[in-house]
């Protein structure tokens, strides 16, 4: 049960504004130099940024055993049966509400993946349902831009139809990403989004296997905070099988 504070929060626009003028008046006059790329992109973490890009198909192998090293699961599906295919990941890991935002809602797809449980819309503000989504959701379902085969990385891009929390709060995450927007390399995949033609986002979230920390001897625990399983969803449409 939600609850609501006893004192209205203060309006602290005018703080924000005032920060942010300052900011704007000590901002250099003149632009800052770009630092020299060619060579990164022309080295083996640039791979397929320059020239045509490589074929996503020689990618699905590496890809998921890229992410299978940072433990998460990797499940193939088809054009045709990817619904059925999330159906079963959420039954698997026992998931009976999952949360969705409003974009991925609205597609038959992922009407038929969540039809045999309870379905949560991200369609209101995050204080309207904050101790819902920490206490009660069991999964949250995404699509992914891309897939980074280096290391097995998603690339999310959030937004008011998908916001970030679905992936960064329900203790499982299934994401749903297509064979063909595979990259082999960070600098690949996000030319690919053509940020300069379809505007920056607030963030683009890059997630490479369930959430992790290590402490001071370098120890490394997984779900320590944030979904403490992954499970994607690769759907080949491509004319190439893996």
């Amino acid at each position: 049960m939600s609850t609501t504070p006893s004192q209205p929060l203060p309006d602290t626009g005018a703080a924000r504004g005032a920060i942010l003028a300052r900011l704007r008046q000590s901002a250099p006059s003149q632009p800052l130099p770009v630092p020299p790329l060619a060579a990164y992109h022309a080295g083996p973490f640039g791979r397929g940024r320059l020239g045509a890009r490589i074929d996503p198909a020689t990618l699905i192998a590496p890809f998921e055993a890229a992410a299978r090293g940072w433990r998460a699961d990797v499940c193939h599906a088809t054009p045709a049966d990817w619904p059925a295919v999330v159906r079963a990941v959420l039954a698997e890991h026992g998931a009976r509400r999952v949360a969705i935002g409003r974009g991925p809602a609205a597609d038959p797809g992922f009407a038929a993946a969540l039809a045999e449980v309870e379905t949560c819309r991200f369609d209101r503000p995050l204080e309207r349902w904050k101790t819902e989504l920490f206490d009660r959701i069991d999964a949250g379902l995404t699509t992914a831009r891309a897939g980074i085969a280096d290391t097995g990385t998603l690339v999310l891009r959030p937004g008011p139809a998908e916001p970030r929390t679905l992936s960064l709060v329900p203790p499982l995450h299934v994401a749903v990403l297509r064979a063909s927007d595979l990259f082999a390399s960070l600098p690949a995949a996000i030319a690919a989004q053509d940020l300069a033609a379809t505007g920056m986002p607030t963030n683009l979230v890059l997630v490479t296997g369930p959430s992790k920390t290590a402490d001071i001897q370098q120890v490394l625990a997984f779900g320590a905070h944030g979904p403490k399983a992954l499970v994607i969803v690769l759907v080949n449409d491509l004319e190439v099988s893996p």
